[in-house]
């Protein structure tokens, strides 16, 4: 009996630790293999929105830039070259006004919307990575700085700037040869033209012989100048132009005053009174006010005054400031009434004609 139980509990013995070792190695299967460690908790991936697009940017029209600098050498009188001039002139600054400046504005558009973009579909928005916004924020930030005024984006815009500004001082010269301004002599054939027009009226020759020394241009056509598009003493920016017989064309007066007096109005008046009108022009862009206004009076003749409005003022997009101003003149009660605009580059420059 003794020698069955002892049996029994060997077997049982024998039994349990059998099972043990079973149940270790189990738990030798089940452990995580050298190097494995406990791993974190991973969500499932989720594929980000696809990123906005960039704005369209804007194109500068290069292709319609007047190409006419060279146009007056078709004709052969000063005075019809001078005209030729006049035309390039008025297109070249056309030009500018209605394609280079809209260029500008645009471009200033563009790198706004570059900004909102980031700032209202990407940036902060959780359905993106912290890389991806980073990602897409330097694409744009290098965009815009591209889109500067010396960036790479505007390297088209600065090359025709430069020929415009290049074109516009040449056909300023170029007039001046064939008008008589800015140390250039009055060509012979246009003193020629002049002079005999008054050959077979001696009473008109005698009046203008008279006006003449009083320092006063008697060519009625002068008046009419900005009618035909001509004011050379604006779009020429202030040239001026001494020679008389210039069919339509405009002359305007030298120095100081051709930067503020427009020629369909310097022409009329003498030496002291061209003087006087410039000093108002002066004065009512130094007050800089919509609706400001200086007066003149002539100190030579009596029932000759004018006066200098401004009636508008902006800032372009290059910094320049700018003030649109109305001359009158009235002149043995006739009335002559020009608009004008002046711009200066930077505080405390003068304003000069512009267009």
């Amino acid at each position: 009996m003794r020698t069955n139980s002892r049996h029994k509990a060997a077997l049982v013995v024998i039994g349990m630790a059998l099972l043990s070792s079973s149940a270790v190695a189990t738990a030798w299967q089940d452990a995580p293999r050298p190097g494995e460690g406990d791993k974190a908790y991973a969500p499932p991936a989720v594929a980000e929105p696809a990123l906005p697009a960039l704005p369209a940017r804007p194109a500068l029209d290069t292709d319609s830039y007047p190409n006419c600098r060279e146009d007056y050498r078709k004709k052969t009188a000063p005075f019809e070259q001078a005209a030729a001039i006049n035309r390039c002139t008025v297109a070249i600054d056309t030009y500018y006004r209605q394609k280079m400046l809209p260029y500008r504005d645009a471009m200033i558009a563009y790198q706004n919307a570059l900004s909102a973009l980031y700032k209202t579909q990407v940036g902060a928005n959780k359905r993106y990575s912290a890389a991806t916004q980073d990602r897409f924020y330097q694409s744009v930030m290098a965009e815009h700085a591209a889109s500067n005024p010396d960036g790479a984006n505007l390297a088209a815009y600065r090359g025709v700037e430069a020929q415009y500004q290049t074109d516009r001082a040449y056909l300023a010269d170029r007039f001046c040869f064939n008008t008589g301004c800015n140390g250039y002599p009055v060509p012979a054939s246009v003193a020629g033209v002049a002079a005999s027009g008054n050959a077979d009226k001696p009473g008109k020759k005698k009046a203008d012989e008279t006006k003449r020394a009083a320092g006063v241009n008697p060519d009625a056509k002068c008046k009419r100048a900005r009618k035909r598009g001509g004011a050379l003493g604006g779009l020429i920016g202030g040239v001026a132009g001494s020679a008389v017989g210039l069919k339509g064309v405009g002359t305007a007066v030298s120095g100081l005053f051709g930067a503020v007096l427009v020629a369909e109005i310097a022409c009329q008046l003498d030496e002291k009174e061209q003087k006087v009108a410039a000093e108002a022009t002066v004065a009512v862009t130094k007050k800089e006010e919509v609706g400001a206004t200086a007066n003149w009076t002539s100190p030579t003749r009596e029932g000759v005054a004018g006066s200098s409005t401004i009636t508008a003022l902006n800032t372009e997009p290059n910094g320049s400031k700018c003030l649109s101003i109305t001359d009158i003149a009235i002149v043995e009660g006739e009335e002559t009434r020009v608009s004008k605009r002046m711009c200066r580059t930077k505080p405390g420059e003068p304003y000069s004609i512009m267009a």
